[in-house]
């Protein structure tokens, strides 16, 4: 893991899987989530299929920097993320974005088009419209603090629980030990109020999305609880050049018996943009 800082100031923390010969491809986390979200095992097969993985800590979470101050938007972190590219010198590369990150990923694409090569969307929106479960949210971000690790990741099970899939079963001993991981790394969760806020502050993506013009795959699960496929239907029909596939049984997350289909669906995709 590395700590860099992009041309705007924002210091990053990032790591990287696989040959950097390859195609580049970035992955943006969700809301109050750390790049360790990105599963070590999951980033392994990304690379094993073609590419050179990047995954980092987005501002106000992790190891990255803090903005005690607040007042910012997906567009801020659009910046920080196309100056996380700079600053590693890449021209440009392959986005996937899940949940918030996936909303800013659309912004990147608007804002940075230049650096966007393709773009993958994950169980995302065009607009916090579309967080159907904007009270299950809430009630996470806004409970007690944890007082020591063990509280932090009983409270971070809790949480996930509502994440989980219909039609898989969730992998609870990886959230245990991931849980503890975020704790060991940086327990702030003041953060991802902010994050929050800035969701809420950042306008409707969707009149703008006809502008996306890079490959664009969409996946989504039908049992999402926190944001509805609508939104993935949504974005599908404003983006001209863009897949959608809804998994059966899918929540909030990446079951791993899913992993070759979406890994597969990345891939695909990406070999558009190539092409």
């Amino acid at each position: 893991m590395t700590i860099v800082t992009t041309p705007d100031g924002v210091s990053l923390n990032y790591d990287t899987f696989g040959d950097p010969d390859r195609p580049p491809l970035l992955l943006i986390q969700g809301l109050g989530a750390h790049m360790l979200g990105w599963r070590a095992d999951f980033c392994g097969q990304l690379a094993d299929a073609g590419f050179h993985v990047l995954r980092f800590d987005n501002r106000d979470v992790g190891l990255s920097q803090k903005f005690p101050q607040g007042g910012y938007t997906l567009a801020d972190m659009a910046n920080d993320t196309a100056g996380l590219l700079t600053a590693l010198d890449i021209p440009t590369a392959h986005i996937v974005g899940q949940s918030m990150g996936g909303m800013v990923a659309q912004q990147l694409a608007l804002d940075h088009p230049t650096r966007v090569l393709t773009l993958a969307l994950v169980y995302t929106a065009p607009s916090t419209d579309f967080i159907g479960g904007r009270d299950l949210v809430d009630e996470r971000t806004h409970r007690p603090w944890a007082r020591n690790r063990d509280e932090a990741i009983a409270l971070y099970l809790e949480n996930e629980a509502v994440c989980a899939s219909p039609g898989y079963v969730q992998d609870t001993a990886w959230l245990r030990e991931l849980g503890g991981q975020m704790y060991d790394r940086d327990y702030d969760p003041d953060g991802i109020l902010r994050q929050m806020e800035s969701l809420d502050n950042s306008p409707d993506r969707a009149p703008r999305l006809h502008r996306v013009t890079v490959p664009t795959t969409i996946l989504h699960g039908d049992g999402d609880r926190l944001i509805g496929t609508e939104g993935s239907k949504v974005m599908h029909g404003l983006i001209a050049d863009s897949e959608l596939a809804i998994y059966p049984g899918m929540g909030h997350e990446l079951p791993r018996p899913l992993w070759p289909q979406i890994i597969t669906q990345i891939r695909d995709n990406a070999a558009r943009g190539s092409a």
